[in-house]
Formats: C-alpha cells, sequence, structure tokens
C-alpha cells in the first residue's frame, strides 16, 4: 500500500467515525450539514447532519379586563 493511499484510507476512516459520532438522523427539525474534507486533496469524504434547536421567546398578550 503506497504512503497515499494509507493516508487517503486513514483519513476516510477518521471522517466516517466523525460523521457517525456527531450526526443525527433528518427528522424536520433545523439542520446543519456537516462536511469533512481533505485539506490536501479538496476532496470531500464525508457529509452528514447536526440538528439544533431554536430559542423561542415567550410571547406576550395584552389583556383588559
Amino acid at each position: 500500500m503506497s504512503a497515499e493511499l494509507a493516508r487517503l484510507t486513514a483519513a476516510q476512516s477518521k471522517a466516517d467515525e466523525v460523521i457517525r459520532a456527531v450526526g443525527t438522523p433528518v427528522d424536520g427539525r433545523p439542520m446543519l450539514r456537516i462536511a469533512v474534507t481533505d485539506p490536501e486533496t479538496d476532496t470531500r469524504l464525508a457529509t452528514g447532519f447536526v440538528s439544533y434547536e431554536v430559542e423561542v421567546a415567550p410571547v406576550l398578550r395584552a389583556v383588559t379586563p
């Protein structure tokens, strides 16, 4: 195995591990797409999604007696 192939294999393995660790299923919540890119080849190694919560401010209502 060449040194470059060994490097790419290790990079791909780590990219897959990271996406598995932080990725969340797409389920209708707000999502961010995350990508892992090899900076030496500018190749995307893995893509996943993470969800986030939107803080909703309480609604104030004026009530007249």
